[in-house]
């Protein structure tokens, strides 16, 4: 017993040490790492304070001449500061356009950070392919459209995330037609970020979404929806033929998109005639086309829908009370009605006079 005594204190012994060893050894190396990510941290904002003076300069450029004093100073440097000066360059492309843009580019291209960043999109690091896939939308690089396409199809969903951004800022119509394909299995939020890409594309969108649609009509609701978002007001004579389509998504759909680009006088009369329709789904949004029209001469064909299911109810309502004055007289008609229509009535007026600016809300 004593000799198994000794033993176990022995191993217990050669435990503990062993153990302190092994925490010593965790302990200098959490010391190590964050000595490194340190200094990273300190080399990093003396590189940013280095070069921010140079990539202001490119940026702000008002010349061919400025432009290529500015990046001039920004070639001799070493390879290993680009990535530095590539965050520098795209940092401020997040909410500016125009010329900074331009600037951007050229000066991306010129030091080799637009072949850097395409090829970083064949990367093994996700984060790498996505970033680089931001930057060549930020930069709005000549001949990205392809690549990024191809990372549409990328295993990693913030890789795929990062290319509809880029294709957004990119500007090519050329991507409408993958972008569309990435709908249907899109997550809410990707789905989100695909119709941000495509509205961001702006108006001159509208010919390749609607070449799109008559080559897959299975589509039309979902383009139809689109169009509303980029505001193409020259899709409106298409809007309107397939306001009258068999099918009452797309008349819904339709009838969406045309409330949000505005009715003249021939989209007004198709939408007045669809709060006629069978489907509850496309006289609701009839009934919000009307409203968004400021059109007071609507407001007797709204009333006679605060009866109606409850999404056209609540539609036709929220209609009269956009409508001023036109809309107030058939709320006040109606404000003693039984059921439905004199709830909604109660309510839209009580809304027009304690809250004025909800009147003309969207």
């Amino acid at each position: 017993m004593f000799l198994l005594s000794n033993l176990f204190r022995d191993y217990l012994i050669l435990f503990l040490e062993a153990s302190f060893i092994a925490l010593g050894l965790l302990f200098a190396y959490v010391l190590v790492r964050h000595a490194v990510a340190s200094w990273r941290e300190q080399r990093d904002a003396s590189l940013r304070a280095l070069y921010q003076p140079d990539v202001d300069a490119v940026l702000a450029a008002t010349g061919p001449d400025s432009l290529e004093s500015a990046i001039a100073r920004l070639v001799p440097a070493p390879p290993r500061h680009l990535p530095q000066i590539g965050a520098l360059l795209i940092k401020p492309l997040r909410v500016a356009s125009g010329s900074p843009v331009d600037a951007a580019r050229a000066a991306a291209t010129r030091l080799g950070l637009v072949e850097r960043w395409t090829k970083d999109l064949g990367a093994h690091a996700w984060w790498r392919q996505a970033e680089a896939a931001r930057a060549l939308g930020l930069v709005r690089a000549d001949g990205a459209l392809r690549p990024l396409l191809e990372c549409l199809e990328d295993a990693h969903p913030e890789v795929r995330a990062a290319a509809v951004e880029a294709l957004g800022h990119l500007g090519d119509p050329g991507c409408v037609p993958a972008l569309l394909r990435a709908l249907p299995d899109a997550s809410r939020h990707q789905r989100a970020r695909v119709v941000e890409s495509i509205r961001e594309l702006g108006p001159g969108v509208a010919h390749a979404l609607i070449a799109h649609a008559r080559a897959h009509p299975d589509d039309l609701a979902t383009v139809a929806e689109l169009i509303g978002f980029t505001g193409a007001a020259n899709a409106a004579d298409d809007l309107l033929a397939w306001s009258s389509h068999t099918d009452a998504t797309v008349r819904a759909a339709a009838l969406q998109a045309l409330g949000s680009l505005g009715l003249d006088d021939r989209a007004y009369y198709y939408v007045l005639r669809a709060l006629g329709d069978a489907d509850g789904a496309v006289r609701a949004m009839a009934a919000r086309a009307l409203g968004r029209s400021r059109r007071g001469d609507a407001a007797p064909y709204l009333a006679q829908h605060l009866g109606d299911e409850w999404l056209v109810a609540a539609h036709a309502a929220t209609a009269l009370r956009m409508l001023g004055p036109a809309g107030e007289r058939e709320l006040v008609a109606r404000q003693e009605a039984p059921g439905l229509p004199g709830v909604l009535a109660r309510q839209m007026l009580w809304e027009r006079r304690s809250r004025p600016e909800a009147g003309g809300s969207a």
